[in-house]
């Protein structure tokens, strides 16, 4: 799984960069720079779903191995977000800094994780929202999906090794990889991931840190 996640990245990488370069030299044509940005999505969202798939495969062979460096969860969360696949989608609410020890790369990719099945748990033009905030010792972030995301019944299955195949035998259309990984990074960060219901409606992804 490790050598087909390697192996797909190759081309796109290869449809990346030819849509970049084609949305340049159409830039005079609105419609075909458009369905042009829809190609940009649509391979940085299969990236970054490859990309968790290396990364859970690593974390079930071999463990993850963290470097701990002070980091800011606030830059680590713009940097995630702004990529083509998550950019359009996502609204941030966020301080200015919040401080912690830390591995960027690994909570980069849980949050990267968490994000992409955020939006995939969305109607089409609804905006899923994040915040944070220091609370006591401890940072926590909150990502609101409006709408019901994963029926509260079924939400512990996002968190289980191989609980999209569950999810997605009932049409819910989660990542193959759902969010094992990121809370195998979150808990090693002394925190949590929890999926609550959202205050009023819709669904939460409630996410401690540090402390």
């Amino acid at each position: 799984m490790r050598l087909l996640a390697h192996d797909l990245n190759n081309p796109l990488t290869a449809i990346r960069l030819q849509a970049e370069t084609l949305r340049e030299e159409c830039a005079g044509d609105p419609l075909m720079a458009e369905s042009l940005v829809d190609i940009l999505e649509a391979a940085d969202l299969a990236s970054a779903v490859v990309a968790g798939m290396s990364s859970l495969m690593r974390l079930e062979r071999d463990g993850e191995e963290y470097t701990w460096f002070p980091i800011d969860i606030v830059q680590i969360l713009r940097h995630v977000v702004d990529r083509p696949a998550l950019r359009p989608h996502v609204r941030l609410s966020l301080p200015r800094e919040l401080h912690m020890q830390g591995d960027t790369r690994a909570l980069h990719r849980a949050f990267t994780d968490i994000l992409v099945n955020s939006i995939r748990l969305v109607d089409v033009g609804e905006t899923v929202k994040v915040s944070a905030e220091k609370a006591g010792e401890q940072i926590r972030v909150v990502i609101h999906h409006p709408g019901l995301g994963v029926p509260p019944e079924l939400r512990h299955r996002l968190l289980d090794a191989y609980g999209a195949v569950e999810l997605r035998r009932r049409r819910i259309p989660v990542t193959a990889v759902g969010l094992t990984y990121a809370q195998s990074v979150i808990r090693s960060h002394a925190g949590d991931l929890s999926v609550v219901d959202g205050p009023g409606s819709g669904m939460d992804a409630v996410i401690t840190l540090g402390g």
